[in-house]
């Protein structure tokens, strides 16, 4: 017997032996070895969320997006599925700030938020989303987080005028102007007038829209 305990391996590591090794390696900086064992874990309960959790950052840190962002979603679902609505809201805030030009992690967010009853929140994350998209290339991305947004609030001013550009950013001058007009009706305070005439001017320039713009400028009207 003592000659055959010569022969016999380690025990192989529990599930919750891997995850802390994994850990640990993770605290040291060590990614592919915590990667390898997060997925090791993951190989005896692939819809654990809190594992897909640690793991979806390390995936992002080493270049493999599309696999982090799985993970990412595959920990807020496995969250959402056991009602822990609070930690699935977590998750996609590290995933929207992680990828922060991906829109539908910014729309999966705030309808998150919404589901919660939390509709200014809801809002603020729409916004702050679309403060990522600033280039030309971009725009769309602007156009469908500003949309979302005044869908929970139609009377956002400022939002309206940043929308009215965004579209005319993609020669969309028609769909700027269809946006723009009917905000000639409801404005009632000098400046707002003369930031709607200057966004109209932008959208169309043109000698009548300098005129317009500067009457607004000078005479309020």
């Amino acid at each position: 017997m003592p000659g055959l305990m010569l022969f016999r391996g380690k025990a192989p590591l529990s599930r919750s032996e891997i995850i802390a090794s994994a850990d640990q390696a993770r605290a040291k900086g060590r990614l592919k070895k915590a990667i390898a064992g997060y997925r090791k874990a993951l190989e005896l309960e692939p819809k654990d969320p809190a594992v897909h959790g640690k793991l979806a950052p390390l995936l992002a840190r080493s270049k493999q997006p599309e696999a982090a962002l799985e993970s990412f979603q595959a920990a807020a679902q496995g969250h959402l599925d056991k009602g822990f609505a609070d930690k699935a809201l977590a998750v996609y805030t590290q995933a929207a700030e992680t990828f922060p030009h991906k829109v539908a992690l910014w729309q999966q967010l705030s309808q998150l938020n919404l589901s919660k009853g939390r509709r200014a929140d809801a809002l603020k994350t729409l916004l702050r989303g679309r403060l990522h998209f600033r280039r030309k290339d971009e725009a769309r991305g602007a156009i469908t987080l500003l949309q979302e947004a005044l869908t929970l609030d139609p009377t956002l001013f400022e939002v309206k005028l940043d929308l009215a550009m965004q579209h005319a950013r993609l020669k969309q001058r028609a769909e700027a102007m269809a946006l723009l007009n009917p905000m000639l009706l409801d404005v009632r305070e000098r400046r707002q007038l003369r930031r709607l005439r200057w966004t109209m001017l932008r959208v169309a320039p043109g000698a009548g829209a300098w005129g317009r713009w500067l009457r607004a400028a000078l005479l309020g009207r």
